[in-house]
């Protein structure tokens, strides 16, 4: 709240903080720490605080049972912390700090529960994210030729050269963290850890960091025109989420790709150059992602921690609350109208209709949210209104506690009641939208439309369930075969190549030549520096005297 009412008053007075602490200096080098506080940064961490504190109340019940709770709550701390560092740093430092926090303790989480299929998810995790490290710390280097780290000094007007590297390996760096095509891989894979953790990690922190760095940089981006190739890369990252979500069976993976496939809407948005419109969507998309991974948690802890859609259903008479406010998050993920995500999702669907652009972009974007609307009716159907199994009734558990019930209904409140607050408070300057009625009630339609299209197509996809499991299998299941390409053949060629080198260099001929490998060797050489420098110094000096005489009375 205090964070909240702060980002208020900087919104009143149009005003920010920039405040710089200096550790010390050497010569003409100051090693600085600097925050940023605006509107902003002070509107994000109040939202991060807000659904961070209601995960952690869902935590202390939902892992109770848990031997390593503590650990948990800790690693969760940690993980707040490290984003809340991303979030205040206008220093590419400072953000290095946080970027790189975040994937540290990713990898923590993903191989929480210790077994083979955490450990492969958490490294392909952590070795994408190291990937996007990598860039961040090119950019920095770059950023020496300006001689400050904080991108709010740039002078957007100079240096063009410059500013078109800085601002494309923070893009790479962006997509690597938001898991857009070719970085997708390791976000349904990240759905091995506790259910807590891909709520935290799906609504305002670990993916959300990289859409939120080209927010802060969007001065930099909008000077250039790459944001082209970007905007064709989040139409097919959407469409191919869309798609998965369709084929998918794991309802934490269908999650896993909406919340994909609205990192790509929001960046679509970035693209057209809406930076508020952007941010604004990201505050609502926090809001009803996290109450979609908790109610879903609670659906599957009451069916024994199976996660497969088809043998769930009936839901609505056993879970009413869990299963009413699931409802509700995928109402609002589709843009109903009055819900927190009708107010933004509606406002950037009239924005895009009014843009001058392609056919391309224009059919990737209206398919990508029919899409949506589809998944999203699916998900309803298999879980609340299909028949449940007999598997079901043996195995259903009935338990909706107080704590976990009271750490969902005040985030459903505001997501529910708060969406035209949100609209009020942000957008003061608005922008006049000029549209034809049929183009007005078009979100509308495909709405109805896909709701016909999945009953229609219902018993045609049951009778084809053979077919349609074999081309899941061969392409859709495995994201457009983007994880064959990353778990086949870059993280087994890679961890193949550093047990190469390790045989071939380190227990090889080294080891044959240095007697106990490169270690013995380098000890051997400093033993020898000490001893020529602390010990027999002189020895070496006067026989470098008695070189030089012998010489000298040669010469004569």
């Amino acid at each position: 709240m205090i964070f909240f009412i702060l980002g208020l008053l900087l919104i009143y007075f149009d005003k920010f903080y920039f405040i710089e602490y200096m550790f010390f200096f050497f010569n003409s080098c100051m090693v600085l720490y600097v925050i940023l506080l605006d509107w902003m940064s002070l509107m994000f961490i109040s939202f991060v605080f807000l659904i961070s504190s209601m995960i952690l109340l869902y935590s202390m019940e939902y892992m109770n049972y848990d031997y390593n709770k503590s650990r948990f709550l800790l690693l969760m701390n940690f993980f707040i912390m490290f984003m809340v560092f991303l979030i205040i740093s206008p220093n590419l430092i400072s953000i290095l700090l946080g970027w790189d926090g975040l994937g540290m303790v990713s990898f923590c989480l993903v191989i929480f529960y210790q077994n083979k299929k955490s450990y492969s998810s958490g490294l392909v995790t952590v070795i994408l994210n190291r990937l996007g490290d990598l860039f961040i710390i090119m950019s920095m280097i770059w950023m020496l030729n300006f001689g400050s780290w904080n991108f709010i000094l740039i002078n957007y007007y100079m240096n063009l050269n410059y500013l078109f590297f800085i601002s494309l390996m923070i893009m790479i760096a962006s997509l690597t963290k938001s898991a857009q095509i070719p970085f997708s891989s390791w976000l349904p894979l990240a759905m091995a850890a506790p259910t807590p953790v891909s709520s935290l990690v799906h609504s305002s922190t670990l993916v959300t960091a990289g859409i939120y760095l080209m927010i802060r940089f969007n001065e930099i981006f909008l000077t250039f025109s790459f944001l082209n190739y970007l905007m064709v890369i989040s139409c097919l990252t959407m469409l191919m989420s869309g798609l998965n979500a369709i084929f998918e069976f794991d309802l934490k993976k269908i999650i896993a790709f909406s919340t994909l496939s609205q990192m790509s809407f929001m960046f679509m948005i970035l693209c057209l150059g809406k930076i508020d419109m952007c941010f604004f969507y990201l505050l609502m998309h926090a809001l009803f992602k996290s109450m979609m991974f908790l109610s879903s948690g609670i659906l599957i802890l009451n069916m024994n921690n199976n996660q497969d859609i088809r043998k769930m259903g009936g839901l609505i008479d056993y879970l009413p609350f869990c299963g009413l406010i699931f409802m509700f998050t995928l109402m609002s993920l589709c843009g109903f109208p009055f819900f927190c995500s009708f107010y933004s999702k509606d406002l950037i669907f009239e924005y895009f209709l009014m843009m001058n652009l392609n056919f391309f972009f224009f059919f990737f974007f209206l398919f990508s949210f029919l899409l949506t609307f589809f998944y999203s009716i699916r998900v309803i159907y298999y879980l609340l209104m299909m028949n449940f199994s007999m598997f079901n009734y043996l195995m259903i558990i009935k338990f909706e506690s107080k704590i976990l019930i009271i750490s969902m209904m005040f985030i459903s409140f505001i997501m529910l009641f708060f969406g035209s607050f949100f609209m009020w408070l942000m957008f003061y300057k608005f922008d006049l939208i000029l549209l034809e009625f049929k183009f007005k009630i078009l979100s509308v339609l495909i709405l109805f439309f896909s709701i016909w299209f999945f009953f229609e197509l219902n018993n045609f996809l049951f009778s084809m369930s053979y077919m349609i499991s074999l081309f899941n299998i061969f392409f859709f299941g495995l994201m457009w075969n983007l994880l064959f390409f990353k778990v086949n053949f870059f993280l087994n060629n890679f961890l193949s190549f550093g047990f190469f080198t390790l045989k071939v260099f380190e227990i090889g001929w080294i080891e044959y030549n240095f007697n106990s490998g490169l270690i013995f060797f380098l000890k051997k050489m400093i033993g020898f520096s000490q001893n020529i420098f602390l010990n027999s110094y002189k020895v070496y000096i006067l026989l470098f005297f008695l070189w030089f005489l012998i010489i000298l009375l040669f010469n004569y």
